[in-house]
């Protein structure tokens, strides 16, 4: 059961929410249905304008709610849940997804591990979808259902907990932009530290849209990216240049990088093979957003 304030949680849920009404409720019945003797606390961070609080505060009255009057991106909820967390060890995870009921055994189990940070496999939620199958393809395919111990480059933001000495080293996010998980490994990396993939943990996103949607939101989080990039790496007109040089090859080489991950899942590879035209022009979209990113002058700090 969650932790209150007589009961200091072992670990504290950060849950970055905006315009969740049609996922939050599956989401946090999920976490609320732990089976576990740790203690914990479930913080969701909402800066939504579709009543996704009003409905967590009714529905939830165990959950700490807090709200923000401005749209929050999740580096600047995950922050804001920082915040407040009252647990050595937190994890992060978003409104569209959900979780088994071992899950929070099994984050508190892999912590042990050493690492600087922990993720685990995140799986497609919505099998009936074939857009979710695509953008399932297209964004997470770096941790794919396997049974694999192993180091990986980075956690994804749904999937990610840490001890808070660890964010305190590393953190926080950047706030006003996507990737900010990404940019917080980059400093992990290179401070010789390491994201250990746990692959009993597991979280399932959950994905609705359309294709031409789909397209839009995964051009502009490349977009995004190559921003981030731009800044937090310092990259000058040569370095960018050479990044702009590189896109043209990366829609195949994302393909073949995905072929070659699902040798550890080969019940998924019959459904790429299908889709793959699809995924394909998902990759296309990604590198466009890319190349925009790069040619856009003087990123804003991420923004």
């Amino acid at each position: 059961m969650a932790g209150s304030q007589l009961d200091p949680p072992s670990l504290s849920v950060v849950v970055a929410s905006y315009n969740s009404r049609d996922t939050i409720v599956g989401c946090l019945e999920s976490l609320r249905g732990q089976k576990t003797g740790h203690a914990y606390e479930i913080l969701v961070v909402d800066s939504s304008t579709d009543g996704t609080g009003g409905l967590v505060a009714d529905r939830f009255p165990d959950v700490v709610l807090l709200q923000s009057q401005h749209r929050l991106f999740a580096g600047g909820a995950r922050n804001l849940g920082m915040a407040k967390a009252r647990a050595p060890v937190i994890a992060f995870m978003d409104a569209d997804c959900t979780v088994g009921d071992d899950w929070v055994d099994e984050v508190m189990a892999a912590q042990v591990c050493g690492h600087a940070t922990v993720t685990g496999v995140i799986d497609n939620g919505s099998r009936a979808s074939v857009i979710a199958w695509v953008y399932y393809f297209c964004e997470f395919n770096l941790w794919l259902p396997n049974r694999n111990a192993r180091q990986v480059s980075e956690a994804a933001g749904c999937c990610l907990s840490l001890s808070r000495s660890v964010f305190d080293r590393y953190g926080p996010f950047l706030e006003g932009t996507y990737c900010s998980d990404t940019a917080f490994h980059w400093k992990v990396r290179e401070d010789g530290q390491s994201t250990f993939f746990a692959p009993r943990i597991r979280v399932y996103h959950h994905v609705a849209g359309s294709l031409p949607s789909l397209l839009v939101h995964i051009f502009h989080h490349r977009r995004y990216y190559a921003r981030v990039k731009c800044t937090v790496k310092g990259l000058t007109p040569g370095g960018r240049l050479l990044e702009l040089l590189l896109l043209p090859a990366t829609p195949l080489l994302l393909m073949g990088a995905v072929l070659l991950r699902l040798r550890r899942c080969p019940s998924y590879l019959p459904i790429f093979l299908g889709l793959s035209p699809v995924v394909f022009l998902g990759f296309v979209a990604r590198a466009l957003g890319e190349a925009v990113g790069y040619l856009e002058p003087e990123p804003r700090n991420g923004r």
